[in-house]
């Protein structure tokens, strides 16, 4: 089994795409509008979707998604810490975990290989 899609909330798809894409360098593969504007952005995660969609998030029970963590390529933590900058909120040997414009965790991971200085 394999996940088919991952979906976040945001009052803003197309903003909050915008940063995954334009940070991450996560492809945009569709856009979907209704009368109130952009409804979703579908992103690409290798083969799995990441849904950006309108919506409240629901967070009021401090339950949810812990973070979406991105696969990248060992020793490559000095160009991830420029690219993430003052987004960064901690980091492991393996992982830099930072947030998104709507205050989402991610991170980028090596994991088992280190991530580097």
């Amino acid at each position: 089994m394999r996940i088919h899609h991952l979906a976040i909330l945001t009052p803003d798809p197309a903003a909050l795409a915008a940063f995954y894409r334009d940070t991450l360098g996560v492809p945009q593969t569709r856009v979907q509008e209704d009368a109130d504007g952009v409804r979703s952005v579908w992103l690409n995660l290798d083969g799995t979707i990441l849904m950006v969609e309108r919506g409240a998030r629901r967070d009021s029970h401090g339950a949810g998604l812990d973070g979406l963590l991105f696969a990248v390529e060992p020793g490559s933590a000095a160009r991830w810490r420029v690219r993430l900058g003052d987004r960064m909120i901690g980091r492991t040997g393996f992982t830099i975990y930072a947030r998104d414009p709507d205050g989402n965790r991610f991170g980028v991971s090596s994991y088992p290989e280190p991530l580097g200085d």
